[in-house]
């Protein structure tokens, strides 16, 4: 036994103790690559997630927030908000503020706009602002 054989030792039960501790934040239930097209420019990202957590990323370049949720109950399902620095963005179809979309899908195309929020049962047509992608993987 080397006199350096003590102190791997310990090097590594400090490693495994760091990816013990830490192993929530190294598992995900899901993934997904996104991207934004607007006329403003294009920015992407990748997330890993967890369910019943909303995740999310800033986008940064373009003034967005995107935010995801999935519920383990219906975890084909996720919750999809975009936020923009520009209080009327963003909206989606029939001027709802979020989407559902299958996770089982292999690649979503979402259009988004920016205006004004869905009032009671009145349709509101709103500017299109862009375009979200969404490619999602299990793990």
């Amino acid at each position: 036994m080397s006199n350096d054989t003590p102190r791997r030792f310990t090097k590594a039960l400090a490693l495994l103790g760091v990816l013990l501790s830490g192993g929530r934040a190294l598992a995900a239930d899901y993934s997904v690559e996104f991207g934004v097209e607007t006329s403003a420019g294009n920015d992407a990202g990748s997330l890993s997630c967890m369910f019943e957590e909303t995740c999310g990323a800033d986008l940064n370049s373009l003034g967005f927030r995107l935010t995801l949720l999935a519920l383990r109950g219906s975890s084909d399902r996720v919750a999809i908000r975009l936020y923009g620095r520009d209080l009327s963005c963003c909206y989606f179809a029939y001027a709802a503020d979020s989407i559902t979309v299958d996770r089982r899908t292999t690649f979503s195309k979402v259009q988004f706009f920016k205006g004004t929020g869905a009032k009671g049962g009145l349709y509101v047509q709103n500017e299109h602002a862009g375009t979200l992608y969404l490619r999602f993987n299990s793990r």
